[in-house]
């Protein structure tokens, strides 16, 4: 009989103990945060984490070594300190789901958004993720892949590392945010060109060095009736340097656009290929036309019509010159007059089309048809 009572006890203490759910150590590390009107500059530590993660699994652009001396310090301490986590779990799942991933990687830095501060829970139910995400989520355990995401932080001393360059951070913060003080123009122009006067969006800009050299948009978020721009730009571009607020526009206006012709995708598909097809066989590219490069070769195209706007063009007839010659030369469009004709009945009809969405959907699909 005590044999019995002692093997019931045993049994009823491992299942106990199997059924209490395992505890994540939490991370304490501060987000560091700027505040100017309308724009939030953010140095995200579960944002650099998981770009991190993306760097050790050879993930481009996260994986590229395209920044100055001057910010590169901490870049060259992740790889010396995170040098030990490349077989770590979450940087071989990352490595195996990008490797057959046909989309942009934009969208998989947007889970950090709805993990918590301290790195150990979801914060909203899988189901309830936007549905764009789940292009690449889809199939993947998210409870376990914060599970591993906190042990990545934790086994990695990301606190520690965090304070040796935390000073650093904050420089790369505070120069994006003189840099868009000083260039107001740009996020002017963004909310007034794309945007309605009853909707102009919030700017929530991510400085990191863990992009390579270039501007990263997710699709945007939206917060208390609120349109937020998430951007994860360069910390190092120089403020008084006339070409940068130009092609800062241009990649906010691109990753912007890019959103909205692959929200409305099927309104694009057909002809969007037909225009990449007939491109790419005048030119003889040999290269595989996927959705993804037909999606970026439109937004881009798009965007640089748009940019005749942007006042620094419009004052100026050595950029108009250099757009056009983009337009022909390096995205090889036989036409980028009708192209920017295209886009002046948006600017020229604002009464019709409050905002670009509403072009986009309206009036776009059927002029490429012409085009």
């Amino acid at each position: 009989m005590k044999k019995l009572l002692y093997t019931v006890l045993a049994a009823l203490l491992l299942f106990t103990s199997c059924s209490k759910k395992s505890e994540l150590t939490p991370v304490n590390i501060k987000p560091i945060v700027y505040q100017t009107d309308n724009i939030t500059v953010k140095v995200d530590p579960k944002l650099e984490l998981l770009m991190i993660a993306l760097r050790l699994a050879e993930v481009e652009p996260y994986s590229n070594d395209a920044y100055t001396q001057d910010y590169s310090q901490f870049v060259d301490g992740v790889d010396k300190l995170f040098e030990k986590q490349k077989e770590h779990p979450i940087v071989k799942e990352l490595k195996s789901h990008c490797k057959n991933y046909k989309d942009g990687t934009s969208e998989i830095l947007k889970i950090t958004r709805y993990i918590s501060d301290d790195m150990t829970q979801l914060t909203i139910k899988p189901k309830e993720l936007p549905e764009e995400m789940m292009v690449f989520w889809k199939g993947i355990n998210l409870k376990n892949f914060v599970a591993q995401f906190n042990d990545f932080a934790v086994k990695g001393n990301f606190e520690r590392i965090w304070i040796l360059y935390e000073a650093k951070l904050k420089n790369q913060a505070i120069n994006v945010q003189d840099y868009y003080d000083f260039n107001k123009k740009v996020t002017d122009w963004i909310s007034d060109f794309y945007f309605s006067k009853d909707n102009i969006p919030l700017y929530e800009i991510h400085s990191t060095t863990l992009s390579g050299n270039e501007y990263i948009l997710p699709s945007p978020i939206y917060k208390d009736d609120k349109t937020v721009l998430e951007i994860i730009c360069p910390s190092y571009w120089t403020r008084d340097y006339n070409w940068n607020s130009t092609y800062s526009a241009l990649f906010i206006s691109s990753g912007y656009t890019y959103h909205l012709i692959r929200k409305h995708w099927d309104l694009f598909s057909e002809e969007g290929k037909r225009i990449v097809t007939s491109i790419y066989t005048q030119n003889q590219i040999t290269e595989k036309i996927t959705d993804l490069s037909v999606k970026t070769h439109i937004a881009t195209c798009i965007s640089l019509g748009c940019l005749f706007n942007f006042e620094d063009i419009q004052n100026d007839e050595e950029f108009k010159t250099a757009l056009f010659n983009t337009l022909t030369t390096y995205y090889l469009i036989p036409n980028p007059e009708k192209l920017v004709s295209i886009i002046e009945h948006y600017y020229d009809n604002r009464d019709t089309y409050p905002d670009f969405e509403s072009f986009v959907v309206n009036y776009l699909p059927e002029a490429l048809k012409e085009f």
